[in-house]
């Protein structure tokens, strides 16, 4: 059967993407080569669609340009950023986010110091306590409007390209409800059945369940904390929080039959015989209501399409093809919004449901009339096929973007599917439904449903325990997820001539890879370091000779964030990097921009020794990093061990700070910097020290003890970020490296790296590298000399290093 609209999608889809991965003159050469494709499909007397793939494939590409380009700067709110303190005024244009410590929002803005009309987009986020904001509310506040700024790492997210592809072009935060001006509410239909629901459920559901029944029935997945989100993906059940198919499904399923219902009292309908026709017309209203209340995500956009084009099938009474109609949902989704074609929820979302449609088409199921007992058999096969065929179609992209796939997912999707589709969601739905008329009836509901996802909740933490419930294979990049496709659609079709050919190209292509990356992990003969920018702190990679890897702190922002720099930074560049194993875990003293990211790497690392003073500290970062050390069992070597020369693959590395006899017990700040762990990695001729927080008094401690032989290095992690009260002139001069890196923030408001302290090492002739301004910073050492390496080369902005 011809699927032209798969086709058309396939070709936007590519057109969209070339439009982001290509620079934008290319859409001239591409015009020009679609039209010389054009001429000769039609000159073949190709198929009216087949003629429109070079059409649509610049039509996808044109289409993302305003997305792309920079915006006219004439009354738009990009000319304001950076520019100081502003009276805001805008429209909330999307569903506020609410989490328990900020409330975070999307704003229009229209006014900035009564100076006129302006277009343009900002993201707003409120600390507590926050009015209670609602979508198409309009506010005032007062704010500096922030750039966006990536954290430069080598291969790390661009975050502010993913901001400009949803058209937000800057930053303001808010302190507390009463910084902010409600000028207008709105109170539409919409607004006051979310705000109905919202409080049924809060007063019916049991607490633990609130959250799941949020997501389930509003569309709030923000409502469900980070744990269970994690909980569900080890479980692999996650795609039950987004809205799609299952939700839209069941909402189809159940106005269906209730129109059905009520419809059949009518005899005049029943002898007409449109009975079906004029429910499945009347079946859209609620599916449509019920995909805007939950805020019309793509997955909820795809799956609302698909419903709406397969009652119209029936309507008209036309054949409906499940493949041909998922192409015509990317095509107007891709029209409407070509940036959906970059979020992971789209991609997820038509990936499992192609690769589920495409599978089971392939599978030689008898076409001849069949029994009773063969039909219930191929629809348990069916049911069992289909959660194993999501799990092998959607396992790059899942990988590729949250870095381990559920292996028993398959099993816990056979329960807890049905548990959500046929028990949760009824009752849930039915509940909001009869609110208004039976509030006692509802809450029963309510009740029930929240009861049934405490169990849900339950059996996710049961399954997720089992002995390799999950997995976190390597991170696949491009190449790889498009080798494992290729393989994939090969496999399928392996009887083909072709397919043999293609399946052993990609078996070639992927052994090829695999030798490449095992050669860069474990093949090398040389000693790397590289200083990540993880902002105002501190995370440093040490790659020995063999593939052998020590962390050295994992950065981490103030205790008030909720930005886990472990989850968000030093994971994706590690398993970018495919490393899964760090044999040393280094925290060189317990505070937020030190220990903040060490937890998360604790939890997904494998790890061998967890090296530290010793010292504990009052915070959640330290308590979190202890319990997943202890909980794993990692070796934990006392600070006199440490003091130890200890070999790894050739380098010696020894603690040199603090002192031997040190009592590690709880002290303020400044304590805390002083007793930073010192620690000292020797390669024959080169060598490097990492100096954690130490300020004046432990660099003198470690002067009074160690003689200039002992603390002359290479290469220098400059103590304490290079603040005032640190890298004094007598500790310069005895260290007297030949590179010294500050780790900073980008503009940060301690000032640091201060300008005496850059000026100290100007004068030994050392060579300055600043993460705040430069990124990244990674240094290879062979024997006898070390080379250095920034992310970002200033000398083509002019800039110093050392000035932030």
């Amino acid at each position: 059967m011809s699927r032209p609209m798969a086709g058309l999608a396939l070709a936007q889809g590519l057109g969209v993407a070339g439009g982001f991965f290509l620079p934008a003159w290319g859409i001239a050469p591409a015009i020009f080569l679609s039209i010389l494709a054009l001429a000769l499909l039609i000159k073949a007397k190709a198929t009216p669609a087949a003629a429109c793939l070079p059409i649509i494939f610049c039509v996808g590409w044109i289409s993302l340009l305003p997305w792309t380009g920079a915006p006219n700067p004439d009354g738009h709110i990009s000319s304001y950023v950076d520019a100081g303190p502003a009276t805001i005024t805008g429209t909330l244009v999307e569903r506020p986010d609410q989490f328990s410590d900020r409330t975070r929002f999307v704003l229009r803005v229209e006014d900035l110091n009564s100076s006129g009309p302006l277009k343009g987009r900002i993201r707003t986020t409120v600390r507590p306590p926050a009015p209670e904001l609602v979508e198409g509310a309009r506010v005032r506040f007062k704010s500096d409007i922030r750039s966006f700024r990536n954290f430069s790492n080598p291969g790390g997210f661009d975050y502010v390209r993913y901001m400009r592809l949803k058209n937000i072009f800057g930053s303001a935060y808010v302190r507390g409800k009463d910084k902010l001006e409600i000028l207008e509410a709105p109170d539409g239909f919409f607004t006051r059945t979310e705000k109905s629901l919202g409080r049924l459920i809060e007063e019916s559901a049991p607490e633990s369940g609130r959250p799941l029944l949020r997501a389930l029935l509003l569309g709030d997945k923000k409502a469900v904390d980070q744990d269970t989100r994690d909980l569900f993906a080890d479980a692999g059940i996650a795609h039950v929080l987004a809205i799609s198919g299952l939700h839209i499904g069941m909402v189809a399923v159940f106005a269906l039959f209730l129109f059905k219902w009520v419809l059949s009292c009518s005899e005049r309908l029943l002898l007409s015989g449109r009975l079906f026709q004029v429910s499945a017309v009347l079946t859209m209203a609620p599916v449509l209501f019920y995909g805007i209340l939950t805020g019309m995500a793509p997955s909820t956009q795809r799956a609302v399409i698909m419903v709406g084009v397969f009652l119209m099938a029936y309507v008209f009474n036309r054949d409906y093809d499940s493949l041909n109609t998922l192409g015509a949902a990317a095509v107007v989704i891709l029209l409407w919004n070509p940036p959906a074609l970059f979020n992971v929820g789209f991609q997820l979302s038509f990936t499992a449901v192609f690769c589920i449609l495409y599978g089971l088409k392939k599978i030689p199921f008898k076409t001849i009339p069949i029994t009773w007992g063969e039909k219930a058999r191929r629809r348990v096969l069916i049911y069992l096929l289909i959660p194993v065929i999501a799990l092998l179609g959607t396992a790059p992209i899942v990988l590729h973007y949250f870095d381990r796939i559920s292996l028993i997912g398959p099993l816990a999707n056979l329960i807890v599917v049905p548990l959500i589709g046929f028990a949760v969601l009824p009752l849930a739905l039915m509940a909001g439904l009869i609110h208004p008329i039976l509030p006692w009836m509802s809450g029963i509901m309510t009740a029930a449903a929240g009861h049934l996802l405490q169990f849900v909740l339950l059996l996710s933490k049961w399954l997720a325990a089992v002995p390799f419930a999950s997995a976190m294979p390597v991170k696949p990049n491009a190449l790889e997820m498009g080798l494992y496709y290729a393989a994939l659609f090969a496999l399928i079709n392996v009887k083909k001539k072709w397919g043999a050919a293609l399946l052993a190209m990609c078996l070639v292509g992927g052994l090829a890879d695999a030798g490449y990356w095992a050669h860069q992990r474990f093949g090398r003969e040389d000693l790397q370091v590289t200083f990540l920018d993880v902002g105002q702190g501190s995370a440093i990679l040490m790659e020995f000779p063999g593939g052998t890897c020590m962390l050295v702190d994992g950065g981490g922002l103030s205790a008030s964030s909720s930005f886990d720099t472990g989850r968000m930074i030093v994971a994706p560049f590690l398993w970018q990097r495919k490393i899964h194993a760090i044999e040393y875990l280094v925290l060189t003293h317990p505070q937020h921009d030190h220990a903040g990211g060490l937890g998360y790497i604790a939890e997904r690392f494998r790890i061998k020794e967890f090296w530290s003073n010793g010292q504990p500290a009052p915070i959640h970062a330290y308590e979190h990093l202890m319990a997943a050390c202890e909980r794993k069992g990692v070796l934990r070597p006392s600070l006199g061990e440490l003091h130890r020369p200890k070999s790894i693959q050739g380098v010696t590395a020894r603690v040199l700070h603090p002192a031997p006899g040190f009592e590690a017990g709880l002290g303020d700040d400044v304590q805390l910097n002083e007793n930073s762990l010192v620690l000292k990695l020797s390669w024959d001729d080169q060598s490097i020290l990492f100096t954690g927080d130490i300020e004046e008094q432990g660099e003198a401690s470690l002067l009074k003890r160690c003689p200039p032989e002992i603390l002359q290095s290479t290469l220098l992690a400059a103590p304490h970020h290079g603040s005032r009260t640190s890298s004094t002139q007598a500790f310069v001069e005895a260290v007297r490296p030949e590179h010294v890196v500050f780790t900073t923030g980008y503009q940060n408001w301690y000032g640091f790296p201060h300008e005496e302290v850059v000026h100290r090492y100007e004068e030994i002739g050392a060579k300055i590298y600043n993460t705040g301004t430069q990124g990244a910073c990674t240094f290879t050492a062979a024997k006898d000399h070390w080379s250095g390496k920034a992310f970002i080369d200033l000398s083509r902005k002019g800039k110093k290093a050392g000035k932030p």
